[in-house]
């Protein structure tokens, strides 16, 4: 998407409420500024996800901790107010200890709130990515119920 980053992340949240899975994802060289901007501007609450999964998780035997990450991420989610919300740093969901696909726990909770994510990964051809492929937190997503937005 081209022009000017900040309107063209306005325009998209104007649409999404209409859509099954309200998750918008920004990523590119230049997206931690972009998602800083816009969330100041339009007030919207920017929460560090893995900082606080991990205080969620501190109370989680850790044989359960897989098993409650859906659970405690709609807990986060539910204590936040407005009706959009913003996640950055969301690493702690790819880890590989946690088993879980990521994009579908940001989808099931875009469902009743807009979701913005701050990505750490590329978006092109339609794939969106995260890590590099040796790595042991890559993932590839072919197929989105996720509206992205590049920065460059």
């Amino acid at each position: 998407m081209s022009g000017n980053p900040i309107y063209n992340i306005k325009k998209e949240l104007a649409h999404i409420g209409y859509r099954r899975h309200q998750l918008l994802i920004i990523c590119g060289v230049e997206h931690a500024k972009i998602i800083q901007d816009i969330t100041r501007e339009l007030a919207i609450p920017c929460i560090n996800l893995s900082l606080k999964l991990s205080e969620e998780l501190l109370e989680v035997p850790v044989v359960q901790r897989g098993r409650k990450v859906n659970q405690l991420v709609d807990k986060i989610v539910s204590e936040s107010t407005g009706e959009i919300l913003c996640f950055e740093h969301i690493e702690l969901l790819f880890h590989p200890q946690l088993q879980q696909d990521p994009m579908r726990i940001l989808e099931n909770i875009s469902r009743n709130k807009i979701i913005v994510v701050s990505w750490s990964g590329r978006y092109a051809n339609g794939r969106l990515t995260y890590a590099e492929p040796e790595h042991p937190e890559y993932r590839v997503y072919n197929e989105l119920e996720a509206s992205v937005i590049t920065i460059d």
